[in-house]
Formats: C-alpha cells, structure tokens, sequence
C-alpha cells in the first residue's frame, strides 16, 4: 500500500516569524487569524515588519530567494 505524498512546504526564509508561527508551527495556515489575512509577520533579525533591505516580510516576500537577507528555512 503506497502512502499518499504530503506536499512540501513552500521555502521560506528562516528569519520570517508571526505568532501563528510560534503557536501552530508548521501548521501556522491553519490559524484563523492567518486565513482572515490578520497575521502580522515580523523578521527576527531586524525584530520589525521589514527585513535588512527595508523591504516588507511576509510568506511570499520571503521566499524569494533573491533577496540578499533570505537563508532557508
């Protein structure tokens, strides 16, 4: 019997932090403020809404890989 595939968690920028985050894990879309869109988003290297290259974090920002702050997650 093969196991159904779980999909892979899109790549995400190690510093990219929210509460949902902290709270629910890798399970953080699951969060009802985070799918009502009300999750704020913070970088841990900078401890505010915007990275080291004064951008804006959040989920898609953040998995660009092209950004010069972005390390994997």
């Amino acid at each position: 019997m093969e196991l159904p595939l779980v999909p892979a968690p899109q790549p995400r920028c190690i510093h990219l932090q929210s509460k949902a985050m902290a709270v629910h894990g890798e399970e953080f879309e699951n969060d009802p403020d985070y799918e009502a869109g009300l999750t704020d988003f913070i970088c841990v290297k900078t401890g505010r809404a915007l990275g080291p290259d004064n951008d804006t974090v959040n989920t898609s920002l953040c998995s660009n890989a092209d950004r010069d702050c972005y390390e994997e997650y």
